[in-house]
């Protein structure tokens, strides 16, 4: 396949600018074909572990290396012992020209979860630099979980926008009121036609939360961001409203977002399932000449040279490759 490239450009920090930047960057190129997703999922998920983190990235980030980092982060987060699947989110803020982002993982175990959390914001350094030390990581506020019940209602690809609801609770276990509520909280999300609900609780942090996904309910547009989706969606009455009568609840965090990308386990030399991104275009996307070697997207050296060596993709790390020429292959100390 020929060799894409795309422009790079800025956004502006103001929010009707910062619209415009993005889509004049997603038409100066082509994408990657979409990977088209070659299991389904439906049902209740064997999960007992989640992690979730939000942060923002500053208006001036520059779009076209949004997918790029976000790929070679993939081939060394999402191989990390018990992870099944990260979704990113992704919304604009218009008041201060940021975007706000972050991840929803469910992993095997809740210590699987909790050693992410650990390995994540301590242990993981890709070119010298700690995770949350990188610059464009804006206020992080992570948390592991252990998941009370996680249901996938519909195909993943219709969970293209998701919310999330969580509450500071009262000190002592809350789970006899979390497990009493979750049958109206599922029953619910059916009647609605969400396409899936997770009901998590820390009770080391005094917290519960609510993650939950919504198919589009309007055609996508290559060119213009799905915002009707996401309207729907943040002007639905809460889910968890089903809380409202618990004493002592506070309701500390309430964002909708479109779900960027749909990460699944890493295999060595990244032949594992691509990554979905069910909202690109015209939010970014992974692209030919991205710099980022993407096997599982089909890349090879004879289709984006620029972006493969020759070896890369045989799961070796071989002479002339690196975590950054080759992070499907090079692995991290």
């Amino acid at each position: 396949m020929k060799k894409i490239s795309r422009s790079e450009s800025s956004s502006k920090t103001t929010g009707a600018r910062l619209a415009v930047a993005l889509l004049v960057l997603l038409l100066g190129g082509l994408a990657v074909p979409r990977a088209q997703a070659q299991q389904k999922q439906d049902g209740q998920i064997k999960a007992k572990g989640a992690f979730t983190c939000d942060f923002a990235l500053p208006g001036d980030f520059p779009f076209s290396q949004v997918a790029p980092v976000i790929e070679r982060d993939r081939m060394y987060m999402a191989e990390r012992p018990g992870m099944q699947r990260k979704q990113i989110p992704m919304r604009f803020d218009f008041s201060n020209g940021q975007l706000l982002t972050g991840g929803r993982y469910l992993f095997d175990t809740e210590e699987d979860a909790a050693k992410y959390k650990t390995w994540v914001e301590d242990d993981f350094v890709l070119d010298g630099t700690h995770f949350f030390d990188r610059p464009y990581f804006l206020n992080p506020d992570c948390h592991s979980w252990g998941v009370v019940a996680a249901y996938n209602l519909k195909d993943i690809q219709q969970q293209t926008v998701m919310r999330t609801e969580r509450w500071a609770v009262p000190q002592g276990s809350q789970m006899r009121a979390l497990k009493q509520t979750w049958p109206s909280i599922l029953q619910e999300a059916r009647r609605r036609g969400l396409s899936g609900v997770w009901l998590l609780y820390n009770e080391q942090e005094n917290l519960a939360q609510l993650v939950y996904f919504a198919d589009r309910v309007v055609s996508q547009d290559p060119f213009v961001p799905d915002f009707a989706s996401l309207a729907a969606l943040e002007l639905a009455p809460p889910l968890g409203a089903a809380f409202e009568s618990q004493s002592g609840w506070a309701k500390t965090f309430d964002r909708t977002e479109w779900v960027l990308t749909f990460w699944f386990p890493f295999q060595l030399g990244d032949h594992g399932q691509p990554s979905l991104w069910p909202n690109s275009p015209p939010l970014p996307e992974p692209y030919y000449g991205d710099g980022v070697c993407e096997v599982s997207r089909g890349e090879n050296h004879a289709n984006a040279p620029s972006d493969c060596g020759p070896l890369c993709g045989n799961g070796v790390c071989d002479a002339g490759e690196d975590t950054q020429s080759c992070p499907g292959d090079c692995r991290l100390p």
